[in-house]
């Protein structure tokens, strides 16, 4: 490296002499202890880089005959064994980390080199994750990352159980601050364990820092949140709102949220939250939810859906309104509705809907036809 820095300087003192022949071709005078030595500036420059380059080999050349002739090679080469073991470090834990380019660009520089340390790491590849001993302070810190990222390795075979897996966890991030992999499996372990609160923190930590992409975190962190509100009934409506942010398209968490609120006496949000979704999405799910609270005043209901164009108005929303038809007594136009919708769209719900109609009528055969289409 500091050849490397040598050459460069002189490459870029003679590009200036180049450009500056006026400045190379000043004289200069050195006078000492009787001695009279003359000049030009550019050529003297040179001549000292030069000097000092031959110094540097000459150095080299005695430490490599001094050496023996088994290591004149390596004493030859550029950079030092203990800075290629760095670089050969520095590869490795990027490797186990899965950070950066995987240590591709240090390992072009560590050829040749195997340390003592080395062969502590091989034999470490050959134990199975279940025999790997407890981590310890006094480990090697590139061996305590190799050992945890076996240990909590998902495809291992037998599995550690969980206590041995958190202590090489945390034994990981302690040598290895911030590892990627590392991260990513104390989310997976949290996940597994059901720790939503430590999960969510973890999500946010990484988001934050843009470790990761929004798109591969906000599913995952939605979920964390729909699990808490499960856990913790009496937040709910905090944690699934929050979800509901993250994922505003996800037909469970605004089921989820619709029902929480009606829990909550908002019936007039919960409407809102529903209908809104279903102008856009064909989601069932909501549609059954949403006709559950219009039955009620279903002849009010329908009229706000009755002029809709059937090409505007996804299935889910077509059968809530043939459905509100039938439950006003507009029978006529709940099948001209429903018929329609079976001619676009046909689909299970739609056919069961037709076969609960006939079996109102006790009309068992067609019930029975309707039924079979919606199993098939």
């Amino acid at each position: 490296m500091r050849i490397v820095i040598m050459l460069t300087l002189a490459l870029a003192l003679a590009g200036i002499l180049a450009l500056f022949p006026h400045v190379a071709d000043q004289p200069l005078r050195i006078e000492a202890f009787g001695w009279l030595f003359e000049s030009r500036q550019g050529p003297f420059i040179l001549l000292l880089l030069l000097l000092l380059g031959l110094f540097w080999m000459l150095r080299r050349i005695l430490t490599a005959i001094l050496a023996g002739p088994g290591q004149v090679w390596q004493v030859l080469r550029s950079g030092g064994r203990k800075r290629r073991e760095a670089r050969l470090r520095d590869g490795l834990a990027e490797l186990i980390d899965v950070r950066g380019d995987l240590g591709t660009k240090a390992f072009r520089k560590t050829r040749g080199i195997v340390p003592a340390w080395g062969r502590t790491l091989l034999r470490a590849f050959t134990t199975s994750a279940a025999n790997h001993a407890m981590p310890s302070t006094d480990d090697d810190a590139l061996l305590t990352a190799l050992r945890s990222r076996m240990v909590t390795d998902p495809s291992a075979s037998p599995r550690p159980d969980m206590a041995t897996r958190k202590a090489h966890l945390e034994a990981w991030l302690n040598v290895h601050p911030g590892a990627p992999l590392a991260l990513k499996r104390k989310i997976d372990m949290a996940e597994e364990e059901g720790d939503w609160t430590v999960l969510v923190r973890l999500l946010e930590d990484v988001w934050k820092k843009g470790g990761r992409s929004a798109a591969s975190i906000r599913p995952r962190l939605a979920t964390a949140h729909m699990a808490l509100a499960v856990a913790q009934p009496e937040h709910a409506l905090e944690y699934l709102r929050k979800a509901h942010r993250l994922m505003p398209e996800d037909g469970s968490i605004l089921l989820a949220l619709g029902k929480t609120l009606l829990v909550q006496g908002d019936t007039r949000a919960s409407r809102k939250l529903w209908s809104a979704h279903l102008e856009t999405h064909d989601d069932e799910a909501v549609a059954l939810a949403l006709h559950e609270l219009l039955r009620t005043d279903a002849l009010r209901a329908y009229r706000k859906l009755e002029k809709i164009d059937n090409v505007k108005m996804p299935p889910a929303r077509a059968w809530l309104r043939a459905q509100l038809a039938h439950d006003a007594d507009l029978k006529g136009l709940a099948i001209d509705h429903l018929q329609a919708l079976i001619k676009s769209h046909p689909g299970p719900l739609a056919w069961k809907t037709f076969g609960d109609w006939y079996a109102e009528q006790t009309d068992w055969v067609q019930a029975v036809r309707c039924y079979r289409k919606a199993l098939e």
